[in-house]
C-alpha cells in the first residue's frame, strides 16, 4: 500500500535512509560518512519541502518524494530490495504528475539507475558534482509523464 507521509512516520523512513544513503556511492572510489538524517539540515529542509509517499507491507519498506516535478527521494530498506517497492513508488508518482518528470542519480548507482530507465527515464546530460569533498559523476534523468 502507498500512502502519504506523516509525521509519526519519521523515526522510520530516517532508519531507511540512514541505511541505505551509502548504497548510493557504494561503486565510488571513497568511503561515505553517512549523517544521520536528523542531523542534517540540507536533506531535511529537502524532506520537509517534498511531497513523500510511504510504501508500506507489514512494515514500511520505502519511500518516495517528489518536489514539483523534481523526484528528489527514492529509498528502500535493504531487506525489502529486490521486491519491486522502488518501481512502484516511482510509478505512482508518475502516476500523479504531467510533464517533464525529472530525478538525480550517480551515474555509478547502477541498480537506480537501470530502473529508472526501465520505467522510461532517460540521461539529459551528467554533471560532475562534489560530495563531501569527492568528485561524483551525475546523471540528470528526464521522463514524460501524461498523467496527473
Amino acid at each position: 500500500m502507498i500512502r502519504e507521509y506523516k509525521e509519526s512516520d519519521f523515526i522510520v523512513i530516517e532508519n531507511i535512509y540512514n541505511l541505505s544513503r551509502a548504497d548510493e556511492f557504494s561503486e565510488e572510489n571513497f568511503n561515505l560518512v553517512v549523517t544521520p538524517l536528523s542531523q542534517d539540515k540540507k536533506m531535511l529542509d529537502l524532506l520537509h519541502s517534498s511531497k513523500i509517499y510511504i510504501y508500506e507491507a507489514t512494515d514500511i519498506a520505502g519511500f518516495v518524494g517528489v518536489k514539483e516535478n523534481y523526484i528528489s527521494w527514492l529509498f528502500v530498506h535493504p531487506s525489502y530490495r529486490g521486491q519491486s517497492i522502488g518501481k512502484k513508488l516511482v510509478s505512482h508518482i508518475l502516476s500523479m504528475l504531467s510533464g517533464e518528470v525529472t530525478l538525480n542519480v550517480a551515474r555509478s548507482n547502477f541498480v537506480a539507475k537501470n530502473l529508472y530507465e526501465k520505467l522510461g527515464f532517460k540521461v539529459a546530460k551528467e554533471v560532475t558534482g562534489n560530495y563531501q569533498g569527492n568528485l561524483i559523476t551525475v546523471c540528470n534523468m528526464v521522463a514524460w509523464a501524461k498523467n496527473g
